[in-house]
C-alpha cells in the first residue's frame, strides 16, 4: 500500500504523545498535491530523514512500525485467519499464505522464527520512484508483519529487518521472531 500522511500522523502522536506539527510535510494536502511519483518518493524521503532528525531513531522506527499496523487490511487478517485454522502445523500455515501471496510470498519457518521477504518493494509511493530510502521507512513492513502474525498467532512476535530493497539491496528479508 502507499505511504499515508494521515497513518504517519496517528503514529506520530500514539509513539510521542504529541501533534507532529512539527513537521511541515504531515500535512496530507502537500502530499496530495504532488503528481509524480518521483516527487512523493523525494517528499517521503525528506520527511524520513527531518524524523530521524528530530526524534531518537528508535522513536522514529516505532512511529513507521505503528503506520505498517494499520496498512494491513482487515480482508488480508480474516483471509490469514482462516488459513491458519485449516493448517496442520506452522509449516503449512507458511506454504498456504505463501500459495495466496500474502507476506510476500516467501514464507519460512524454522525454530520459532518465520524467515521473510519481498522480491519488490510493496509500497507504491517509494517503489515507483526508484529513491533509496534511509532503513527506518521499512519499519513500516516490521509493523505490518508484527500485526498480521500477532493477530493470527494470538501472541507477541518480534520483526528484525536484515536488509531492503530501497535500502540498496536486491530482496527485501525479515526475521520474525515467535
Amino acid at each position: 500500500m502507499p505511504f499515508n500522511p494521515a497513518r504517519f500522523r496517528k503514529s506520530f502522536i500514539e509513539v510521542m504523545s504529541q501533534d507532529p506539527s512539527v513537521f511541515k510535510k504531515t500535512d496530507g494536502s502537500l502530499f496530495g498535491q504532488l503528481k509524480t511519483p518521483k516527487k512523493k518518493a523525494e517528499f517521503i524521503k525528506d520527511l524520513i530523514q527531518e524524523l530521524m532528525a528530530v526524534v531518537p531513531i528508535d522513536k522514529a522506527n516505532l512511529i513507521m512500525q505503528g503506520c505498517g499496523k494499520q496498512c494491513i487490511g482487515n480482508s488480508i487478517l480474516k483471509k490469514a485467519r482462516t488459513l491458519f485454522i485449516e493448517s496442520q502445523d506452522m509449516d503449512d500455515f507458511m506454504i498456504k499464505l505463501n500459495e495466496q501471496h500474502i507476506g510476500g510470498g516467501r514464507l519460512n519457518f524454522k525454530s520459532n522464527v518465520i524467515e521473510a521477504g519481498y522480491d519488490r518493494c510493496y509500497c507504491g509511493s517509494v517503489s515507483a520512484g526508484k529513491e533509496r530510502m534511509p532503513l527506518t521507512y521499512c519499519y513500516c513492513s516490521t509493523g505490518w508483519y508484527k500485526r498480521l502474525f500477532e493477530e493470527v498467532l494470538s501472541r507477541p512476535v518480534q520483526v528484525e529487518i536484515l536488509q531492503s530493497i530501497i535500502n540498496g539491496a536486491d530482496t527485501c528479508r525479515f526475521l520474525i521472531h515467535i
